[in-house]
């Protein structure tokens, strides 16, 4: 569908087609093109692409340890995932941010989709790309060393990493929306689809699931650290 200019008089605009519907209406996209793939492709992509992820990790992770408890594996889903979407989706982010108004392939695709909840993607503020870089750099390995430590049963590690990932997560995450809710101008079209359906369902588990498993290693790190203490009490 074409996105058409509301015009500050309220005229019909079918005769004025917009170079973009992005918002705010004035950004500037050099070279700017439409994606070539339509919302229900790049979405079943994205969709069936994680679907598969999920159930392969979960297959593996009850293969590997059998008697491994429900949290665990769930947990080790997050992470998994989490670091997946770091280490590629976004690593393609930061490589192609420059010319990812003009790139074409699906998961640039992708990425204009989800700008249409958010266009400081592809505008490139500096706060973007300095979240993305800290998350593909650092928080990326975190979710790794997670997963891994929980594949091989390293107790001690999980729960730092795990830790350490969550509130990377989560001051991404404020960040990230206390940016937008005080910015003067939207950077997210109109339409409650792209408002709570992209920006907010799409970022809300950042907020919530790292809340939970931050919370879960903190008190478990406590407890370690007390019988540590308790065990050398004269």
């Amino acid at each position: 569908m074409d996105h058409h200019v509301v015009m500050p008089d309220g005229a019909a605009t079918d005769t004025q087609p917009l170079r973009h519907p992005y918002y705010p209406l004035t950004l500037d996209l050099p070279g700017y093109t439409k994606p070539t793939h339509s919302t229900t492709a790049l979405v079943s992509t994205m969709g069936a692409s994680i679907g598969v992820l999920l159930a392969a990790t979960f297959y593996a992770y009850t293969a590997k340890r059998r008697r491994i408890e429900l949290s665990q594996r769930l947990t080790a889903l997050w992470f998994v995932m989490c670091g997946a979407l770091h280490s590629l989706f976004e690593l393609y982010y930061l490589v192609q941010y420059r010319t990812l108004a003009q790139e074409q392939s699906i998961v640039a695709d992708m990425w204009k989709e989800y700008a249409l909840s958010d266009s400081r993607y592809l505008s490139a503020v500096p706060m973007v790309r300095t979240l993305e870089t800290i998350t593909v750099l650092v928080t990326a390995p975190l979710c790794w060393t997670v997963a891994y430590a929980i594949w091989t049963d390293m107790h001690a590690i999980r729960h730092l990493a795990q830790l350490s990932a969550s509130l990377l997560h989560l001051y991404s995450v404020v960040i990230y929306y206390g940016t937008e809710f005080m910015s003067p101008a939207s950077n997210c079209r109109p339409e409650h689809i792209y408002y709570y359906g992209y920006f907010v369902a799409m970022n809300i588990p950042w907020l919530l699931v790292p809340v939970l498993l931050g919370v879960s290693s903190f008190c478990e790190i406590y407890r370690c650290m007390a019988m540590l203490r308790a065990s050398r009490a004269p």
